[in-house]
């Protein structure tokens, strides 16, 4: 019959003592006899007791033998140890693996702790920020990045979720997009990434958006005044070509005005600067340009909260709120009202132009603020839309901490609400 480690320990327990009893009784010595086995016995444990101290201790992976059952333990732990060993050897090499897969992300990466002392980089932030690799654990981050906009920002930065973009502190001409998130026990992750090629991409293709619509605007000006000297002649001139000429010479310059805006919009190095805007005076200027553009085909109601100023860029402002008041007109047929609303809120300031024209399909409304996107395409070639007036919204009211809301229903009309934090009150 087969037993256990310690099965078999404790039969042989059982008859070691019935044999020491019998001898014990035998010789008629009922304590000495038994005191002796029990000594003995204890004699044993204490002496394997030893050699499992000594063992765990030593570098020696071979286990101490011995018989019964604690020649088991002696295994079991072997055993365990060599598991233990393999799990060991096993997480050292997804840790190795794991740091080499950082190693090669071009981004760079910090892992800080509260104090924003420097507990972990990998290589590509030796190379964007300079680092020691000996001496910057531990290294406030703010002293390889000593920009004070940057010390702003990361006291915050866990509230806002904001990213920053500054120049990288070893190079000026590289320029740094720094994000922020926080991870287990306290420790928080930078990742810096080297944006610069993207923003030279960028501003290739903002000057030459910008040079193109510039070469286009005096062409297109001639040939507009030439067409519209036509349209009023009598002779030999087909009328219906010559409209259709001025319509499209028109659609196409308002296109190239509409890229010019964006991109003087784009232009931070050519911005004005934040001032006080008299938004009641602003809104009053754009309800009579409403009315000269309307003639007379719609009722206007403009509910403006006097006194009720903000602070941003003047020409911006002005520019998204005559696009969405030109879009209200546009979609709207003859006789429709157009709402337009200014004021604060309990958690906002807020300008919203309403109307009960045709409406945006459901599954539009996502993409209207995409560049050339068009609700569309036949009906925004009748009314002379681009495709690029809400993108110019989207794009101010992001660069003023603000938010757009659509609410459409195809037949019943729309409503754009921009939602501009209580900050920007005058």
């Amino acid at each position: 019959m087969n037993f256990s480690g310690w099965t078999n320990h404790l039969v042989r327990l059982v008859a070691g003592t019935a044999l020491t009893v019998l001898i014990a009784w035998w010789f008629g010595q009922l304590i000495l006899v038994p005191a002796m086995v029990l000594l003995f016995y204890l004699a044993w444990h204490l002496y394997n007791l030893m050699r499992l101290y000594q063992w765990s201790g030593s570098p020696d992976n071979t286990p101490p033998e011995s018989p019964g059952v604690w020649g088991e333990i002696f295994k079991r732990l072997s055993a365990l140890e060599n598991q233990a060993k393999d799990k060991n050897r096993q997480n050292h090499e997804i840790i190795d693996d794991f740091e080499a897969l950082v190693d090669v992300i071009p981004d760079a990466i910090l892992v800080i702790d509260n104090q924003g002392s420097i507990l972990r980089f990998n290589r590509s932030a030796v190379r964007i920020l300079g680092l020691n690799t000996l001496a910057a654990h531990g290294q406030p981050i703010t002293e390889k990045i000593s920009d004070p906009v940057f010390a702003n920002w990361l006291s915050t930065a866990d509230n806002q979720q904001t990213k920053l973009n500054i120049s990288s502190p070893s190079d000026e001409n590289i320029n740094l997009q720094i994000g922020i998130w926080p991870i287990r026990n306290n420790q928080r992750l930078l990742i810096l990434r080297d944006t610069t090629e993207l923003i030279n991409l960028n501003r290739m293709r903002h000057d030459l958006v910008a040079n193109v619509s510039h070469e286009l605007r005096t062409p297109l000006t001639v040939l507009l005044g030439y067409l519209e000297v036509l349209k009023t002649r009598q002779g030999k001139a087909n009328p219906k070509v010559i409209k259709r000429m001025f319509n499209q010479a028109r659609q196409m310059h308002a296109l190239v005005e509409d890229l010019l805006e964006l991109s003087r919009i784009q232009d931070a190095s050519k911005q004005s600067g934040v001032v006080e805007i008299d938004v009641s005076a602003m809104l009053s200027s754009l309800a009579e340009q409403a009315e000269d553009l309307s003639q007379g085909n719609h009722q206007f109601s403009f509910d403006v909260e006097p006194g009720l100023n903000l602070h941003g860029e003047q020409a911006d402002l002005e520019s998204a709120f005559q696009n969405i008041i030109v879009n209200a007109i546009n979609y709207t047929p003859e006789q429709g009202t157009i709402n337009v609303v200014w004021k604060e809120t309990s958690d906002c300031l807020l300008f919203s132009v309403k109307d009960n024209g045709v409406g945006i399909p459901e599954q539009d409304i996502p993409r209207i603020v995409e560049r050339f996107y068009r609700v569309g395409d036949d009906r925004n070639r009748e009314t002379g839309g681009t495709g690029l007036g809400l993108a110019i919204v989207k794009h101010v009211l992001n660069s003023h901490g603000a938010t757009l809301e659509v609410h459409s229903e195809p037949g019943k009309g729309s409503e754009f609400r921009c939602k501009f934090p209580l900050e920007r009150r005058a």
